[in-house]
C-alpha cells in the first residue's frame, strides 16, 4: 500500500483524504448497477454504488457484489476490508468482510479498518487474521502503527500480537500519544512453523547530504520480525538502514527531494526509501517485496543480502527475454515464493503494479511469474496475467494469489476488481464491490477453507407491512454456508408462553431472510439449523400487536 502527497488512495484514515482519482481501468462512467433488491440502499447513503441494509443488523452495509462467472470457476469465499474513499462515501466505514460469490455477506466486522484481512493456518487449524491501529498519523504515506488480532472459527480471540521493544520513534504528531504496538499493516504472515513475520517502520535520522538533503536528515527505517506465537519470542529482526551498503538509498526510485512533506527534513516526515510491503519464507530465509526500489530480495537466516531481483536492470540477474527498455516490473506488492531448490532455482510470483502516482498510464498492471536460475543469475518471464478486455493501471495495493488446480486469483487493489483465470489463464470470475478510486482493499482473496460457527447466537426482528402482516426477519453474522441451510421459528400466541414446537421451517435466503409470522403471534424465536437439526436460536422476542 503506498500513499504520497502526490498520489494518496482513501487508506489514510485517520489525518488525510485525497483530492483527485489515480489509478484506472478501462472503463469509464458510472457503471450500471445490478439488480436492486429491497435490501439495497437508497441513493442518499451511496450516490456513486449501491450498498445492502439489514433489518436485524442495521449498521451493516456492505457493498453490492456485481459479479459473472464462467464454467470451470472455483467456489469459495471473498476475504476484503473494503475502505470507501470517504469524502465520497461519508456513511460508509471501512469494514473487513467474508462474503459468498452470490453477493451476500457471511461474515460483517464492526465499523472500522480491518488491514491484512486474511484466513490463515495456526497448528493446523484455520483462523481469522488482520491488522487494527493507525494509518498516517505523524508517518507519510500509507504505513501503520497497530496490532495483529488471531480469532478462532468460532471468532473467539485466540490472542493479540504487539511489537514494543522499546527502538521506535513516530513522528512528532504522535509523541503524546500512547502506542503499545508498532506493527505496520502491510504484512501478517503466519508461517508452518507457528511464526509470524510483520513488517514495522521507524523515523531514523540520516545524513542525506549526498543526495542534495540534509545532514541531519530523517529516513523511514523499514524493519521485519518474526515471532514465535507460543512465546513471543522473537525468532528474527531485519532493518533495513543497517544494509544500506548493500542496498544504497541511491537505488530508491521514491523520489527525494520530491516537493512534498516528505522531504526527510524531520522525524514527522521521514523519506520513505525502501517501503517493504510483502515478507515471506524463502529456502532457510525470506524473499521480501521492496516497493519503492522496484526489488525482489533474498535474504538469508541471519538477515544477509542474498540476492536482489530488481525490475528496471536485474539487479543481481540478467534478463533473459526482456523486449524493449521497459522495466520488467514496478511499484510492485505481494511478492510470493511458487517453488525453490536452495542455491539453484526459484519461481516467484507478485502483483506487478507498473505504476504509482507519478508514473503511470503506460504498462498495464499484472500478475507476473518469474523464473530465477540462481547459478547461471538469469530471469526469465513465465507469464504476465492480465484480462485483456479490462486493462487496469493500479497505482498502489493488490494480490496475486495461487489457487488449487492452477487457478488463479488477481486483486486489483486501489481498483475494486477481482479476476479468476483458470489453469490456461483463461478468466471465469470477475467481480466488482465499487467504483474506480472510490473504494479499494489493500490485499483480497478467494478462499474455499473458512467454516465458520459464530460463538454468539442469531438476530431477529420484526417489522409490519402495510397489509397487517409481522414479517420475522433472521441473520446471523458469521455463520458459513456449511453450517446451516434452514430457519426453525418457534412462534407463541402467550406473549408469556414457552417455545417449544417448530411453527414454520423456511429456507436460509441469503444474509437475512424473512418469513410471515402467524396471525396471533407475541412470541417468537428461530434457530439456525441444518437439515432437521438446529445448530444455535435467537434470544426469545416480544411481538408488538399490529396496528388497525
Amino acid at each position: 500500500m503506498h500513499l504520497s502527497s502526490l498520489v494518496a488512495v482513501a487508506s489514510c484514515i485517520l489525518l488525510q483524504f485525497p483530492s483527485v482519482a489515480y489509478g484506472r481501468s478501462n472503463a469509464s462512467g458510472t457503471r450500471p448497477y445490478p439488480g436492486t433488491p429491497a435490501n439495497i440502499s437508497s441513493f442518499a447513503l451511496a450516490p456513486f454504488w449501491p450498498y445492502q441494509n439489514f433489518v436485524t443488523e442495521p449498521e451493516f452495509h456492505p457493498p453490492v457484489l456485481e459479479i459473472s462467472k464462467e464454467p470451470g470457476a472455483s467456489d469459495g469465499l471473498f476475504v476484503f476490508a473494503p475502505l470507501p474513499f470517504l469524502p465520497v462515501y461519508p456513511d460508509r466505514p471501512p469494514v473487513g468482510l467474508i462474503m459468498d460469490q452470490l453477493g451476500n455477506p457471511i461474515w460483517h466486522s464492526a465499523n472500522g479498518y480491518l488491514g491484512q484481512l486474511e484466513v490463515q493456518q495456526l497448528d493446523g487449524e484455520n483462523v481469522l487474521t488482520y491488522w487494527t491501529g493507525g494509518i498516517g498519523g505523524g508517518f507519510v504515506d500509507a504505513h501503520g502503527i497497530g496490532t495483529i488480532t488471531i480469532l478462532d472459527s468460532t471468532y473467539r480471540l485466540i490472542k493479540n500480537v504487539t511489537l514494543n521493544d522499546g527502538t521506535f520513534k513516530a513522528g512528532d504528531s504522535m509523541q503524546n500519544k500512547p502506542y503499545p504496538s508498532y506493527i505496520d499493516i502491510h504484512e501478517s504472515l503466519i508461517t508452518s512453523k507457528g511464526s509470524l513475520i510483520v513488517t514495522a517502520y521507524n523515523s531514523t535520522p540520516y545524513n542525506l547530504s549526498a543526495l542534495d538533503g540534509p545532514e541531519d536528515g530523517w529516513i523511514l527505517d523499514s524493519l521485519i520480525y518474526e515471532f514465535d506465537l507460543r512465546t513471543h519470542e522473537t525468532l528474527f529482526r531485519w532493518i533495513s538502514v543497517e544494509h544500506i551498503d548493500e542496498l544504497p538509498l541511491k537505488g530508491s526510485h521514491q523520489l527525494y527531494p520530491n516537493g512534498s512533506i516528505i522531504d526527510g527534513n524531520n522525524a514527522t516526515h521521514p523519506w520513505d526509501y525502501f517501503l517493504t510491503n510483502s515478507v515471506a519464507p524463502l529456502d532457510d530465509g525470506y524473499i521480501l517485496s521492496c516497493r519503492h526500489y522496484w526489488s525482489a530480495i533474498a535474504l538469508d537466516s541471519k538477515g544477509n543480502v542474498k540476492w536482489n531481483l530488481n525490475g528496471e536492470d536485474g539487479g543481481d540477474f540478467d534478463f533473459v527475454n526482456q523486449t524493449g527498455k521497459s522495466s520488467t516490473f514496478s511499484w510492485q506488492h505481494y511478492v510470493r515464493p511458487l517453488n525453490s531448490t536452495p542455491n539453484k532455482d526459484a519461481t516467484i510470483y507478485m502483483f506487478n503494479n507498473h505504476n504509482n502516482g507519478f508514473d503511470n498510464g503506460t504498462n498495464p498492471s499484472t500478475g507476473l511469474t518469474l523464473y530465477l536460475d540462481l547459478q547461471k543469475r538469469t530471469v526469465e518471464t513465465v507469464s504476465a496475467l492480465r484480462d485483456p478486455k479490462d486493462v487496469v493501471y493500479v497505482d498502489s495495493q493488490g494480490t496475486y494469489q495461487r489457487l488449487p488446480g492452477d487457478h488463479k486469483f488477481l486483486a486489483n487493489g486501489q481498483i475494486p476488481t477481482l479476476t479468476e483465470f483458470d489453469d490456461n489463464d483463461r478468466v471465469v470470475m470477475k467481480a466488482r464491490f465499487g467504483q474506480d478510486n472510490q473504494v479499494s482493499s489493500y490485499r483480497s482473496y478467494l478462499v474455499s477453507n473458512w467454516s465458520a460457527t459464530p460463538y454468539w447466537a442469531p438476530k431477529i426482528a420484526t417489522t409490519q407491512e402495510p397489509s397487517g402482516n409481522v414479517i420475522l426477519s433472521m441473520s446471523w453474522n458469521g455463520a458459513t454456508p456449511d453450517v446451516y441451510d434452514c430457519w426453525m421459528i418457534y412462534e407463541s400466541t402467550d406473549v408469556n408462553g414457552t417455545l417449544t414446537e417448530i411453527s414454520q421451517e423456511v429456507p436460509k435466503t441469503g444474509f437475512e431472510t424473512n418469513a410471515t409470522l402467524s396471525a396471533g403471534t407475541r412470541l417468537v424465536a428461530a434457530a439456525a439449523g441444518r437439515g432437521k437439526r438446529a445448530s444455535r436460536r435467537s434470544k426469545s422476542l416480544r411481538v408488538e400487536l399490529p396496528s388497525v
